[in-house]
């Protein structure tokens, strides 16, 4: 079958479900379900947004197992230290409530961390010179030798999944996706007690965001006819 007959026999088969396609939609749709074919096994989700997403949660996932395989020789150790322990560190003394918000942890959690970490004796703490209530951490010595071993051990996963990647692509991904960090890096540092619908109005509006739902419950639809 030529390339032109492929496309054409797709478009047959497509506008037989979605009457109201246009070309250009059409195009798109094309374009993604070739392209996104081979990912998640065949399991790809029904919108750009979500493929885009769970590729990246995957990989965050895949580095996640990888991480803990890295581990093996230090029983007891848990991942989560490492990110706590390395933003200790590049954020020198720092209060404890900074460096929960700061790895997107609940507040029983990450004192809970901090607490078994200064148990261990990788983190010591003190008082808060302006603020009695509240209480500032800092690495000891014993704290960053251990980070520094970590940084040997977890750069494996890093090397095993990232390494072969060319450089020029590297930091096209770097600058397509850094922006997005720095943003929800502020909004979750400063929405407690928000509901997520409410991010999204304060983000879209309610009438933006009532078109972008209806979209995706269009696309949900075209998804369930596909597969049936």
């Amino acid at each position: 079958m030529s390339e032109l007959v492929k496309l054409i026999s797709v478009w047959e088969e497509y506008t037989k479900k979605n009457t109201d396609i246009s070309a250009t939609e059409f195009c798109m749709y094309f374009l993604a379900k070739e392209s996104n074919s081979e990912l998640f096994g065949g399991l790809t989700p029904p919108d750009l947004d979500t493929t885009f997403a769970k590729l990246i949660g995957r990989l965050a996932g895949m580095q996640n197992a990888y991480s803990k395989m890295a581990l093996h020789d230090m029983p007891g150790f848990e991942l989560e230290w490492f990110y706590f322990l390395s933003s200790i560190y590049h954020l020198k003394e720092v209060k404890k409530t900074h460096i929960i918000q700061y790895n997107f942890a609940e507040q029983t959690t990450g004192i809970d961390t901090l607490n078994r970490l200064k148990k261990q004796g990788y983190i010591s703490e003190r008082p808060d010179p302006d603020d009695k209530r509240a209480k500032l951490v800092s690495l000891t010595p014993e704290g960053e030798k251990v980070l520094f071993h970590l940084y040997k051990l977890l750069y494996k996963p890093t090397l095993l999944m990232y390494h072969s990647i060319d450089y020029k692509d590297k930091q096209v991904v770097i600058n397509i996706l850094k922006d997005t960090e720095q943003k929800h890096q502020y909004i979750l540092s400063n929405t407690k007690g928000k509901l997520i619908d409410e991010l999204l109005i304060e983000e879209f509006g309610e009438g933006q965001l009532e078109t972008i739902q209806e979209n995706l419950q269009k696309q949900i639809t075209r998804f369930a006819k596909e597969r049936s």
